[in-house]
Protein backbone atom coordinates (compact mmCIF):
# COMPACT_ATOMS: atom_id res chain seq x y z
CA UNK A 1 0.00 0.00 0.00
CA UNK A 2 1.52 3.51 -1.11
CA UNK A 3 2.37 5.92 1.62
CA UNK A 4 0.44 8.94 1.89
CA UNK A 5 2.61 12.33 1.67
CA UNK A 6 1.82 14.81 4.31
CA UNK A 7 0.79 18.41 2.58
CA UNK A 8 2.88 20.87 4.24
CA UNK A 9 0.77 24.21 4.08
CA UNK A 10 1.08 26.43 1.10
CA UNK A 11 1.82 29.78 2.87
CA UNK A 12 4.94 31.59 4.34
CA UNK A 13 5.55 31.01 7.92
CA UNK A 14 5.28 34.31 8.94
CA UNK A 15 1.72 34.20 7.80
CA UNK A 16 0.69 31.35 9.71
CA UNK A 17 2.40 32.36 12.72
CA UNK A 18 0.45 35.57 12.91
CA UNK A 19 -2.78 33.70 12.33
CA UNK A 20 -2.04 31.45 14.87
CA UNK A 21 -0.94 34.04 17.67
CA UNK A 22 -4.31 35.87 16.20
CA UNK A 23 -6.38 32.47 16.78
CA UNK A 24 -5.00 32.56 20.31
CA UNK A 25 -5.77 36.03 21.02
CA UNK A 26 -9.43 35.71 20.08
CA UNK A 27 -9.19 32.68 21.94
CA UNK A 28 -8.67 34.20 25.61
CA UNK A 29 -10.80 36.68 24.58
CA UNK A 30 -13.86 34.82 24.17
CA UNK A 31 -13.45 33.81 27.77
CA UNK A 32 -16.13 30.73 26.88
CA UNK A 33 -16.06 27.59 29.06
CA UNK A 34 -14.84 25.00 27.38
CA UNK A 35 -17.42 22.75 25.12
CA UNK A 36 -17.87 19.32 26.56
CA UNK A 37 -15.92 16.07 25.41
CA UNK A 38 -16.89 15.51 21.71
CA UNK A 39 -15.23 11.97 20.56
CA UNK A 40 -13.46 13.01 17.61
CA UNK A 41 -15.57 11.51 14.57
CA UNK A 42 -13.82 8.51 12.73
CA UNK A 43 -13.36 8.63 9.02
CA UNK A 44 -14.61 5.93 7.26
CA UNK A 45 -12.68 4.71 4.24
CA UNK A 46 -14.90 2.86 1.65
CA UNK A 47 -13.33 -0.22 -0.03
CA UNK A 48 -13.21 -0.20 -3.31
CA UNK A 49 -14.86 -3.19 -5.39
CA UNK A 50 -11.31 -4.54 -6.88
CA UNK A 51 -10.40 -5.05 -3.13
CA UNK A 52 -13.44 -6.30 -2.28
CA UNK A 53 -13.41 -9.12 -4.85
CA UNK A 54 -10.10 -9.63 -3.90
CA UNK A 55 -10.90 -10.55 -0.16
CA UNK A 56 -13.63 -12.45 -1.50
CA UNK A 57 -11.34 -14.72 -3.53
CA UNK A 58 -8.87 -15.11 -0.63
CA UNK A 59 -11.98 -15.79 2.11
CA UNK A 60 -10.50 -13.66 4.34
CA UNK A 61 -13.47 -12.14 6.87
CA UNK A 62 -11.82 -9.23 8.38
CA UNK A 63 -14.20 -6.45 10.09
CA UNK A 64 -13.95 -3.58 7.54
CA UNK A 65 -15.09 -6.37 4.67
CA UNK A 66 -18.30 -7.77 6.77
CA UNK A 67 -19.12 -3.52 7.72
CA UNK A 68 -19.41 -3.35 3.61
CA UNK A 69 -21.08 -6.56 2.79
CA UNK A 70 -23.41 -5.43 5.96
CA UNK A 71 -24.31 -1.45 4.36
CA UNK A 72 -24.38 -3.18 0.58
CA UNK A 73 -26.48 -5.93 0.68
CA UNK A 74 -27.05 -7.74 -2.40
CA UNK A 75 -30.44 -8.75 -3.57
CA UNK A 76 -31.60 -11.35 -6.40
CA UNK A 77 -34.64 -10.24 -8.06
CA UNK A 78 -36.58 -12.58 -10.56
CA UNK A 79 -37.73 -11.73 -14.03
CA UNK A 80 -41.37 -11.93 -12.59
CA UNK A 81 -41.29 -10.01 -9.99
CA UNK A 82 -39.38 -7.21 -12.10
CA UNK A 83 -42.08 -7.29 -14.46
CA UNK A 84 -44.73 -6.90 -11.43
CA UNK A 85 -43.02 -3.92 -10.34
CA UNK A 86 -42.22 -2.30 -13.35
CA UNK A 87 -45.04 -2.83 -15.86
CA UNK A 88 -45.71 0.46 -16.36
CA UNK A 89 -43.02 1.40 -17.65
CA UNK A 90 -43.60 -0.69 -20.60
CA UNK A 91 -47.07 1.06 -20.99
CA UNK A 92 -45.38 4.21 -20.70
CA UNK A 93 -42.56 3.26 -23.85
CA UNK A 94 -45.58 2.12 -25.53
CA UNK A 95 -47.45 5.15 -25.35
CA UNK A 96 -44.66 7.39 -26.20
CA UNK A 97 -43.54 5.22 -29.24
CA UNK A 98 -46.83 5.55 -30.48
CA UNK A 99 -47.10 9.60 -30.34
CA UNK A 100 -43.33 9.39 -31.85
CA UNK A 101 -44.75 7.71 -34.59
CA UNK A 102 -47.94 9.96 -35.23
CA UNK A 103 -45.84 13.10 -34.94
CA UNK A 104 -43.83 11.35 -37.46
CA UNK A 105 -46.49 10.66 -39.84
CA UNK A 106 -47.75 13.91 -39.09
CA UNK A 107 -44.62 16.19 -40.18
CA UNK A 108 -44.41 13.51 -43.11
CA UNK A 109 -47.89 14.96 -44.37
CA UNK A 110 -47.29 18.72 -43.29
CA UNK A 111 -44.08 18.79 -45.65
CA UNK A 112 -46.03 16.87 -49.04
CA UNK A 113 -48.62 19.49 -48.28
CA UNK A 114 -46.02 22.58 -48.25
CA UNK A 115 -44.54 21.25 -51.57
Amino acid sequence: MAKRRRRKPNISKAALEQARQGAVESKAESQSPPPAAVKPRRRRRDLQAVQLAKRKSEGALDAEYVAELLANPNKTVSEAELRADYSFVMKDLRSMGLLAAALFVLLVAISLLAL
